[in-house]
């Protein structure tokens, strides 16, 4: 009976244990999907890579604006903007997974860098989060994202 006992604990430990590897692997695979969702911002341009990374049900939350609400509505939008004069560019500070594994958010500074015009140069710095969700294939996608301009701006000199 103590060998049970003993066999039920010890199968308890590295069971906890695993989850909590697990969890850390999870939240690095998570914040590693944020940066490369940033590097393709870089490469192909945040419409694209905003298009690439979105969950089917993506909600954008953009200021003075409703909630877009959907793929076709983020497509649409982006249909009719253009986003060739700056590059976007952003960095987690920090991410969480839920104990589900299924649901996770990241959180960061963001970089807004006019590439030309008159404004070529400039920079705006931000905050943003954005909620993932593990679609089907257990890639994170993310179906929530907004953003608060305001920190110091900067400029090439600094």
């Amino acid at each position: 009976m103590k060998l049970f006992k003993l066999i039920i604990v010890f199968t308890l430990l590295i069971t906890s244990c695993n989850t909590s590897t697990d969890m850390n692997q999870e939240k690095e695979k998570l914040l590693q999907t944020d940066i490369e969702f940033s590097n393709r911002s870089a490469e192909v341009g945040n419409h694209q890579a905003f298009l690439e990374f979105a969950s089917p049900d993506i909600v954008l939350l953009k200021p003075e604006s409703y909630p877009i609400v959907g793929k076709p509505a983020l497509k649409k939008l982006y249909n009719e903007l253009s986003d060739s004069y700056y590059r976007l560019t952003w960095k987690p500070s920090y991410g969480r997974v839920s104990t589900s594994g299924d649901l996770a958010y990241t959180f960061g500074i963001y970089l807004l860098e006019i590439t030309e015009g008159e404004q070529k140069g400039q920079i705006s710095r931000g905050t943003y989060c954005s909620i993932w969700e593990k679609n089907a294939k257990g890639n994170w996608r993310f179906v929530l994202d907004t953003g608060n301009s305001g920190l110091e701006p900067t400029n090439n000199n600094q």
